[in-house]
């Protein structure tokens, strides 16, 4: 279920199907294809851009933008069979669409409708211009509501919430604290206390899979309304979510907090099925049968369409699942708020830190940490998200009775008790995922005792994160260049320390010592030599990240316990482990010894480039297998946007993975991929006569 949810996060585009041709006259918009593709979008007015905007991302990707589409419409059954009518499901189980209608009118500015209308006219008219490219046909017409739906699912599935209903759903009792997600990205801001230029630095790299509805999609948007920004966004989305604008930029990484809670409720003993009480008071639990509709066939050619009901319940305290061990709730901030396209709007025309912190206090953007810098040499970093208001007293971090008022919160924390750092001494802010108790220098960092506990932060580090502190502590006493500050956000290297799995550190395997386990001294002695490099050239790198793959792939929750435990039981996972390692290289490769980048490619089309990096890096490269014992990264480095902010504004540089098109044959599908591998970038800029001083093709969409 975790896999087919992170299609949440891709967000919808597509209205009104039956309109005539003459819609994209109302838009007074243009699009300038630059040398690599790069849509700049220049419209009169700020729907005019949003028009613009969605017309590209259908250009480059329309079935990725329609993935969105069918997870709000429900129909995402009828593309993917039983696996997507179980997301179905559990999108109306949370109520989204009943949400965003009662709030729509009131919580949506005439402003910002202006724009989810333009957006939804282009993709309309992208979809009438090309039925065949439309993957379910009774998915259209939408509304531009279908936006926010899209957004909001982002946010639930970012906070977790997949994990959530699959503990319900699947009847397992939630009585101990729900499991983290996998989780990346990076991003850093350096002020002129640490800069030898006196610039301010940002480097905006994410952490995403590479391809498919959790790709970022480039883009620069700029209206004669104020709107200018360059960064990056998902393929259907009407906001950038992080670059630069002339006078700022943020990047967003995700943090980790209690976002989501489980209750327990109580059944009123006459009604057991119906009815649950709170504080000695029966409430009847509303009980509604979901139409899903599924596609048992899932062939291009054929259809064979079941529909079938399913009961979808809910309580005060928000989605019920009835299970033979109780009654189960779930409830979650980013159902709760529809704001969070209008706050990305909002940011991205912000000009000074006063106005983009404004915007934050709409918390529709219910978690991520934002890591901020402007030419006004400000910088700033915030654990960002609507917080719940708990009342003390109980355990937040596992399930809570749901049978009294108290547990029942309605509110949020504002903005300004969260965790968060504005221009520290040392002149710099990071983050990396790892705790929201460092985000700058040790002696700067948020204390513990000052934040709400019932927030939840992490308190965990990870390799980046000691990385970062190891790399910075050479630069004490001296300011950084640019080309230091390239090379700290391009480090391929882990710490001297690193830090894997919570429960117990597989980096303990390198206390194996070889006298202690003749059967695998050959393997010791390679790992013990390694200084921790993941150069493509490095030949013992790719035993170690082998090891570390077939580590993490078989051990699961109970088995991390005991190896915290139990050292005997851990040392012979390590040894076990490090034997299939060892036969398998020998069976593909022949030795043990392997160039990294022989092992870890970067591939598309006919395009097969090698790869430097690794899991939990700086330099961030998670791979599937291929065969022949070597892996194709899908996850890690995504968009790359590295900013330095002048007086005069912002000079950047950016990169992505493959190219500005996922469409293959298109001269912008792999052109990238050697400036991803290098580490190297490409110019961009704010500019419009740079745009068409450096335009492949300029055009009117949908004329």
């Amino acid at each position: 279920m975790k896999k087919i949810l992170l299609v949440l996060f891709s967000l919808c585009c597509i209205s009104t199907y039956a309109q005539t041709p003459s819609v994209a006259d109302k838009y007074n918009v243009e699009i300038v294809r630059d040398s690599f593709g790069v849509p700049h979008i220049f419209g009169k007015t700020d729907a005019d851009v949003a028009f613009g905007l969605v017309w590209a991302a259908c250009e480059d990707d329309f079935t990725t933008v329609q993935w969105g589409l069918l997870i709000s419409k429900g129909m995402l059954g009828r593309h993917m069979g039983i696996d997507g009518a179980k997301i179905d499901y559990a999108v109306q189980l949370l109520r989204v669409r009943q949400i965003i209608e009662e709030r729509y009118e009131t919580d949506i500015s005439p402003e910002f409708k202006k724009l989810l209308q333009a957006a939804a006219d282009a993709g309309n008219l992208y979809a009438e211009r090309h039925p065949d490219q439309v993957l379910v046909k009774k998915s259209m017409p939408v509304k531009p509501q279908d936006f926010i739906s899209g957004y909001m699912l982002s946010m639930a599935l970012m906070t977790g919430i997949d994990g959530a209903l699959n503990t319900v759903v699947n009847k397992q009792v939630p009585e101990v604290p729900l499991s983290e997600q996998g989780r990346g990205s990076n991003g850093i801001a350096m002020n002129s206390k640490a800069t030898a230029d006196g610039h301010v630095y940002l480097d905006v790299n994410s952490h995403q899979p590479l391809e498919g509805p959790l790709s970022w999609y480039e883009a620069h948007l700029c209206s004669e309304e104020g709107w200018n920004i360059h960064g990056s966004t998902f393929h259907g989305a009407i906001t950038i979510f992080h670059g630069v604008n002339e006078n700022l930029g943020w990047a967003h990484t995700t943090n980790s907090f209690d976002a989501i809670d489980i209750f327990k409720l109580e059944p009123d003993p006459k009604h057991k099925k119906s009815r649950y009480m709170v504080d000695g008071k029966s409430y009847k639990l509303e009980a509604k049968t979901v139409k899903l509709t599924v596609d048992l066939a899932k062939k291009p050619n054929k259809k064979f369409i079941l529909s079938v009901g399913k009961k979808a319940w809910w309580s005060m305290y928000g989605a019920t699942v009835v299970t033979k061990q109780g009654m189960y709730a779930v409830r979650l901030a980013s159902n709760m708020t529809i704001k969070s396209p209008e706050q990305w709007y909002r940011m991205n025309k912000s000009k000074n830190f006063t106005e983009f912190r404004h915007a934050l206090d709409m918390q529709g953007i219910v978690n991520q940490n934002i890591i901020y810098g402007d030419k006004y040499d400000t910088i700033f970093i915030i654990s960002n998200g609507a917080m719940p208001k708990r009342e003390p007293g109980y355990d937040w971090t596992t399930t809570v009775p749901g049978n009294t008022m108290k547990t029942l919160w309605t509110e949020f924390l504002p903005e300004d008790s969260l965790a968060q750092t504005l221009n520290p001494a040392c002149g710099y802010v990071f983050n990396a995922n790892q705790t929201s108790y460092q985000q700058t220098a040790m002696a700067e960092n948020p204390k513990p005792e000052n934040i709400n506990p019932r927030i939840g932060y992490d308190k965990d580090e990870n390799n980046r994160s000691r990385r970062f502190y190891e790399n910075i502590k050479q630069y004490e006493g001296k300011k950084i260049t640019w080309d230091e500050f390239l090379k700290i956000k391009y480090d391929y290297k882990y710490p001297a320390k690193p830090a894997f799995l919570k429960k117990f550190d597989i980096y303990d395997i390198f206390d194996l010592k070889e006298a202690d386990y003749p059967e695998i001294a050959e393997e010791l002695r390679l790992l013990h030599k390694w200084d921790r490099s993941t150069d493509i050239n490095d030949t013992l790198a790719t035993f170690f990240i082998k090891v570390m793959y077939q580590l993490y792939n078989n051990c699961n929750g109970q088995q991390e316990k005991l190896y915290a435990t139990d050292a005997k039981a851990k040392y012979k996972f390590f040894v076990e482990s490090i034997q299939k390692v060892k036969a398998g290289m020998l069976a593909d490769f022949g030795k043990l010894t392997v160039p990294l980048g022989d092992y870890q490619r970067h591939q598309r089309g006919n395009v097969d480039l090698p790869t430097m990096g690794g899991p939990d890096l700086w330099n961030a490269k998670y791979g599937n297998s291929i065969g022949k014992g070597r892996i194709k990264i899908w996850l890690g480095e995504s968009f790359i946007l590295l900013a330095k902010f002048t007086k005069d504004g912002p000079v950047f540089r950016t990169v992505s993975p493959y190219g500005s098109s996922n469409t293959p044959g298109s001269p912008h599908y792999t052109d990238q991929m050697q400036l991803y591998v290098n580490n190297q970038t490409k110019e961009e800029s704010l500019d419009k006569k740079w745009a068409y001083q450096h335009a492949e093709r300029v055009y009117k969409p949908g004329k």
